[in-house]
Formats: structure tokens, sequence, C-alpha cells
């Protein structure tokens, strides 16, 4: 059992803890930190796990989606994919962005559709161009257009 809170101040070295643990880029961290989530063990007070959200304009980027592997399980980070689009939800943004190592497929039982590299947003291009790799991540969108997202 995890709790998600929305990031504090006190928070930014846990984050940039766990980001330099799993090898991700720090970049963009403290402008963005007030729209990171935090994944703690309750008991504990532990930082297990962190998502991260940059907003350019109407546009999201969801970065930085990060779970300790020892709290890791499919279960949890199907959970929290939920919780990270119901807080992307409340900012009524029009597409959410995000970039995957891992299987689309994941995403897309959210409603996430893969897209290609020059069909992102210049705002969205210009954040990741420095920290990903096209061959090693693949770009998908949701597109909220009217819907809830679920």
């Amino acid at each position: 059992m995890f709790t998600v809170r929305r990031a504090i101040p006190e928070d930014r070295e846990a984050i940039l803890q766990l980001l330099q643990q799993a090898g991700v880029s720090e970049k963009g961290v403290d402008r963005h930190l007030g729209n990171f989530l935090l994944v703690e063990e309750p008991l504990e007070g532990r930082k297990v796990g962190t998502a991260g959200l940059e907003i350019h304009g109407d546009r999201g980027l969801l970065r930085s989606f990060i779970m300790e592997r020892n709290a890791w399980n499919a279960k949890t980070g199907m959970e929290l994919i939920a919780v990270v689009l119901s807080f992307v939800q409340r900012l009524e943004l029009k597409e959410i962005y995000l970039l995957t190592g891992v299987s689309p497929t994941i995403f897309e039982c959210f409603g996430f559709q893969p897209v290609k590299w020059e069909e992102l947003p210049g705002e969205i291009r210009d954040s990741v161009d420095d920290r990903v790799k096209e061959s090693a991540a693949v770009p998908m969108v949701y597109r909220r257009i009217g819907r809830e997202i679920t």
C-alpha cells in the first residue's frame, strides 16, 4: 500500500535522488516541482516513486514516471498511472504527451496513442530533445477533446 501526494519544496532532494538512481535527467525539475507527485510507503514514510508533469500552455508532458524496483508491480504501476491521469484531468490540459521506453500497450490501455517524433509540438520536443534519444523511446499522446481522462 502506498500513498501518492503532490510534491512540496522539501521533497526536491528525494525526487532528485529517485531520478539519479533511475538514470533519468533532472532537467526541469525545479521549474516544474509543483507538478510532481511523490509515492510513499505510509508506515515508513520512505519515498519510493515519483511522476512529474511539465506544463506547456494547454499541453502537458508526463515525465519521470519512476518506482523503485522493490516497490514496483503491475498492479501498483497501473494504479499510479490512474492517479497521475486524475491529477492531469484537474488541470484541464488539452493534450498529454509521454515518452515510453516500455511497451506502449500499457499506456494504450489508458487511451494514449503512439505518435511520430515529428508530430510532437515544438515546446514538448524542445523539452525532451536533449534528454531522450529518438531511438530509445516511443512518443505517445492522450487527446482530451471533450472527454474525461479515465
